[in-house]
């Protein structure tokens, strides 16, 4: 019989294989030698073993041109084949490192109920007992790093020790070790879309065996569903590794234990109702029982998750995050020196991903940033500028943000200032598909905006783009992650558009139609220089006269001013009251007086501060009480009154208080203009003088009109 002699392929050369086959357009040696932290020359050696490789196997060898890059064939056969090939590679004739070595065996104890032998993984790993007794010591020192113990018993083998959540989580850092998240499920179920690690993928492969991650899938879905919400790819994916690890680890009798407490706050959250259903689902499928600790842990999760929200407003303490929100973009605007209050798109995009972000602070969740060193890369002043603006964020939530979690905001922030570099030229439709999360899409949005002539209709997570397409038109799809729609223009590019990306957008972007003209441009004109009666009434009419279609109708309702909600009506000083029951109940008749309310608001504000606390004194001397719009809110609506003797509300820092602001709103958005003035003039000393020495309406009214800042001029 002929001996068959194989040609190894290293685990760069393999990714190097993976990057020249899935890219349309030639890659220069320099970006590879970058993208791989090497050597020109190192990746020269590297392409000449590949053709070797491609030559055994009668495959056609790369094509080189100076000063243009490398590219594989164009042929599809030719690329179904090589990934089929680096799809049959295993262990066996496949070199590995000792890296990929002792991440295989971490896998192999983690997914294991009883001990393992050192006999046994040798033979798995096809390497001697003497090498893997060495590999040991690595192991010992990453799971000692994760909380975890390597315990050895005489005749019995090795086994992993440690509380299954932190057990869990290191299971979950070990797969983003060595691949993106969002690519998971991708090796699992469809291995030939993009190879990472050939060793570490049969081990991935054994590590969800048996689950139906389809199903699985389709219980997230549920839960988008049921909370209205759409998941990220990245946290889409996320969770269904979560759900299937736990599933696999009650398999082998191994639960989750939740503390009491914290099992009981997270059973007051719709996140819990929706967690309980997916565990009925799982049950039933599965054939396993799921106690109430593992749907709090799924809960958590859920919670954690990064998501687009619908703009309605869902948590009891809404307007602390708005303020949080608002702190965070005055700091970087400090240091910055730009004005990003105006921008609605960065508040937006951060009070979505503040939401969550503060469930994985209090609860030591980790959140995986795949282009990281990029970020710090290209923006590494406004990364320490926005580390230290977080600031308002970690003393919320108790914790300080990790790297990982600081580079998705300051994505957020970079988005914001390419927006201001963008030109409103004419524009081509265009799709941003992301798998790493919203704000990475918005980066690469404002990113294209800037460099090309381009209208982004949208950002869609890799599992939505087929429904977005059915709802609107696009002529182009620039994804972050590979995609294939029949009939549609895609191409893959960097989440922060590197050179390369642009010249292979050139190909594909043309111009549409000649620049148009934003109709909240000419709104925020004649602020400027006049007063508006009816706010509504003349967006109405200027948007048929001018015949425009972008009236920024995602936000829905007209945006009113701070002056347009505390008047007259709704100002009152010197007000004495008993208690701070007494002093809400004043402030919400002001607004039921105004028509803004239904009078079970005012009890559903007073119930707020005693089943939550007293949160809404929001700085010494200042309660902001509120509650959520279904409690009875009919418009947007604000109430200022002084007292004439502070009372407590209970907040030990802030007490007592002498200013009591009720707010009522109907979404996330449409007040943010008035709340945005409001905190300003909160912030300023020579108002809150005149508003506690002051006993008339007419002052106060006419300090807002017409003394802060970028108010309206006197007639």
């Amino acid at each position: 019989m002929k001996e068959v002699i194989i040609i190894i392929l290293n685990e760069r050369c393999t990714q190097i294989l993976i990057k020249l086959v899935n890219s349309s357009l030639p890659v220069k040696i320099t970006e590879l030698a970058s993208s791989f932290k090497v050597s020109s020359r190192t990746i020269r050696y590297d392409l000449d073993e590949i053709d070797e490789f491609l030559k055994y196997n009668n495959l056609p060898q790369l094509i080189r041109k100076p000063n243009v890059g490398v590219k594989f064939s164009e042929s599809i056969s030719d690329k179904d084949k090589v990934l089929e090939l680096l799809d049959d590679v295993s262990i066996y004739h496949y070199a590995l490192s000792q890296k990929e070595r002792v991440n295989i065996i971490l896998s192999n104890l983690i997914g294991q109920k009883d001990y393992t032998t050192i006999n046994a993984l040798a033979d798995n790993l096809m390497v001697s007992r003497s090498t893997i007794i060495n590999d040991l010591d690595k192991v010992r020192k990453w799971l000692s790093d994760h909380g975890l113990e390597l315990k050895s018993a005489p005749k019995y083998g090795i086994k992993v020790l440690g509380d299954e959540k932190k057990l869990r989580k290191a299971a979950i850092e070990l797969l983003t070790e060595t691949i993106d998240i969002e690519k998971a499920l991708d090796i699992v179920k469809m291995p030939m879309y993009t190879r990472i690690n050939v060793g570490m993928d049969n081990e991935i492969k054994k590590l969800f065996e048996n689950i139906d991650l389809s199903y699985i899938e389709e219980c997230i879905k549920t839960a988008e569903s049921e909370l209205e919400t759409v998941f990220s790819d990245a946290a889409f994916t996320g969770l269904v590794i979560h759900i299937a690890i736990a599933i696999k680890r009650i398999e082998l009798g191994r639960d989750i234990v939740m503390p009491t407490d914290e099992l009981k706050s997270l059973e007051m959250t719709k996140e819990f109702s929706v967690a309980s259903n997916i565990a009925k689902m799982l049950e039933k499928h599965f054939k396993v029982n799921i106690p109430i600790d593992e749907i709090g842990y799924i809960t958590v999760h859920l919670l954690g998750s990064n998501v687009t929200n619908k703009r309605k407003i869902k948590e009891e303490n809404w307007l602390e995050l708005e303020l949080i929100t608002e702190k965070i973009i005055k700091n970087v605007e400090n240091e910055t020196k730009l004005d990003l209050s105006k921008d609605r798109q960065l508040f937006e995009g951060l009070i979505e991903h503040i939401r969550p972000a503060i469930y994985r602070l209090k609860h030591g969740l980790d959140l995986k940033n795949p282009i990281l060193d990029e970020i710090k890369r290209n923006y590494s002043k406004l990364f320490e500028i926005v580390k230290r603006g977080l600031r308002p964020l970690e003393d919320y939530a108790g914790n300080r943000l990790n790297d990982e979690e600081v580079g998705y905001f300051v994505m957020h922030f970079g988005a914001a200032i390419e927006r201001q570099k963008a030109s409103s030229s004419g524009k081509m439709d265009v799709l941003v598909v992301c798998g790493t999360g919203i704000g990475t899409a918005k980066m690469l949005s404002s990113r294209l905006q800037s460099v090309f002539d381009v209208n982004i209709k949208g950002t869609a997570a890799y599992h939505q783009v087929k429904e977005f397409l059915k709802e609107k038109h696009v002529d182009l799809i620039v994804s972050t992650v590979p995609i294939n729609i029949e009939g549609m223009k895609t191409v893959i590019v960097n989440p922060l558009l590197t050179e390369n990306d642009i010249e292979k957008l050139k190909v594909f972007i043309w111009n549409k139609r000649p620049c148009g003209i934003r109709l909240d441009d000419i709104i925020e004109i004649i602020e400027r220089h006049c007063n508006i009666v009816n706010r509504q009434e003349l967006i109405d009419e200027l948007k048929e006269f001018l015949n425009l279609e972008d009236v920024n109708e995602e936000r829905g309702v007209a945006e009113p001013l701070l002056k347009d909600l505390l008047t007259e009506r709704t100002i009152k000083l010197n007000v004495e009251v008993k208690d701070w029951e007494e002093a809400v109940k004043v402030g919400g008749e002001l607004l039921e007086q105004d028509g803004a309310i239904e009078h079970r608001y005012i009890d559903a504000m007073i119930n707020s501060v005693k089943e939550i606390g007293p949160y809404i004194v929001i700085a010494p001397g200042i309660a902001m009480p509120h509650a959520r719009p279904e409690a009875g809110v009919k418009k947007i609506g604000m109430s200022l009154i002084t007292l004439k003797n502070p009372v407590n509300f209970g907040n030990k820092e802030n007490d007592p208080v002498k200013i009591v602001v009720c707010l009522c709103a109907v979404d996330h958005s449409a007040h943010l203009k008035a709340l945005s003035e409001l905190v300003e003039l909160l912030g300023d000393e020579r108002f809150i003088s005149t508003l506690l020495n002051s006993s008339s309406q007419d002052e106060i009214f006419n300090y807002i009109r017409f003394n802060k800042k970028g108010g309206d001029e006197l007639d």
